[in-house]
């Protein structure tokens, strides 16, 4: 190829991506005045009873002040229903040692069916079945999340709207110590926020997620969340087939605390990318879209870089249209933070990352993301801490027994 048609050809594709960049950075705006918007309505009066269906499974190192927190809140009437595979099961008797300074919560303890697939799903599950007559919504919270005070309250608030199948919160990564592979995958999980105002794409987060109880009939989630292994992917699709819609609510972001190291960084994210390839593969399809024209752009500016140091200075215009994406995913990775932070003042406070560690964690999650979609084409198997699940067939997962994991090793 002639020198001056490559470099024409490549002129034309920076100046596109550029335009890329220009749009996604628009998007990035955009996202920042929906969360000032849904703001508005953080405060309403919609305050229904709730049972708040907490899966216990161990003592993690924060489990305590999580549980304070959820015991804590600035709600009139709600209840605790924590649920564990065991009865045997340690963080209920921390559980029921924490409520003794809350009095005014009701805790209920129920073990899950032993006939479903042990895990999340399956504990929320049975935790359906424990309902009251009184309880005029549900809803759903991870033991791992530091919620604010006001966040019952928060969260119900788009429920008032009767159209609205689940409000959702949100989890923000705010590590005590944050490690770089800390605030990496603080900033990976940060990128799954672009879809919640995207009605085609928004999705509950089962960590934090409400529904009206009226609405569980129609839902079906006793059935739908047998034998799988995501309650809430499932449960986005249970909202979508019965006509309802999915509201996000960024003054419910909760904070995590915990922190990993890069092994753990990475088994976390491509458990979520396996996840979601078998539940939601629009999720996969949309990341996929987005990242290639990040890393290809990267990719591309990089080349052009070595076109203009051994063939012609003229190949810089190019690298420099092509490298814009740098700066420019940077500066969607901080609107974006700032917007959800400013949501939540509780979450801004945990979280003392400095902006430059942040914007260079910012840069490494499309690699990561880029490596994870090759993973996780046809996910097989999955661990979920010191459990192995056969996923061959998502519908109908099974839980690898000890003898079935040495075979495989």
């Amino acid at each position: 190829m002639p020198l001056d048609v490559l470099w024409v050809l490549l002129t034309i594709l920076s100046s596109l991506a550029v335009v890329a960049n220009a749009v996604s950075l628009a998007q990035g705006l955009r996202f920042g005045d929906s969360v000032r918007k849904a703001l508005r309505m953080a405060f309403g009066a919609y305050l229904p009873r709730a049972a708040v269906l907490v899966a216990l499974r161990g003592i993690d190192e924060n489990l305590d002040d999580n549980l304070r927190s959820i015991l804590s809140q600035r709600y009139p009437a709600y209840r605790i229903l924590a649920i564990a595979d065991e009865p045997e099961e340690p963080a209920f008797l921390r559980l029921r040692e924490l409520a003794l300074a809350h009095p005014r919560v009701p805790v209920d303890e129920v073990v899950a069916d032993s006939a479903g697939l042990p895990g999340k799903a399956n504990a929320l599950r049975t935790g359906l079945r424990h309902l009251s007559a009184e309880d005029e919504a549900v809803v759903f919270a991870d033991a791992d999340i530091r919620p604010g005070r006001d966040w019952l309250r928060q969260l119900m608030q788009p429920l008032a709207d009767a159209s609205v199948g689940v409000a959702t919160g949100f989890r923000w990564y705010a590590p005590a110590r944050p490690t770089f592979w800390s605030v990496v995958r603080s900033e990976w999980n940060a990128v799954s926020a672009n879809a919640f105002f995207d009605p085609e794409l928004a999705f509950a987060w089962g960590g934090s997620a409400a529904v009206r109880t009226e609405h569980l009939p129609k839902l079906g989630l006793e059935t739908r969340w047998q034998n799988v292994l995501s309650d809430d992917l499932i449960l986005t699709e249970a909202v979508r087939a019965a006509g309802l819609r999915v509201a996000f609510v960024p003054s419910a972001l909760s904070a995590t605390l915990e922190g990993c190291d890069r092994p753990g960084c990475f088994e976390w994210c491509f458990r979520q990318m396996a996840i979601a390839t078998l539940y939601r593969p629009a999720l996969r399809r949309s990341a996929a879209g987005a990242f290639a024209v990040f890393n290809g752009a990267v990719i591309l500016g990089v080349a052009c870089v070595v076109l203009a140091a051994i063939l012609s200075l003229a190949f810089f215009l190019p690298a420099a249209l092509f490298l814009v994406t740098l700066p420019a995913t940077v500066a969607k990775a901080m609107v974006r933070r700032n917007a959800l932070l400013a949501a939540a003042p509780s979450v801004r406070a945990a979280y003392e990352v400095p902006a430059w560690k942040a914007g260079l964690a910012s840069l490494l999650v499309p690699w990561l993301m880029a490596w994870g979609l090759l993973r996780t084409r046809r996910p097989a198997f999955l661990q979920w801490k010191d459990r192995m699940y056969d996923v061959r067939d998502p519908w109908h997962v099974r839980l690898q027994a000890p003898e079935d994991l040495r075979g495989r090793g």
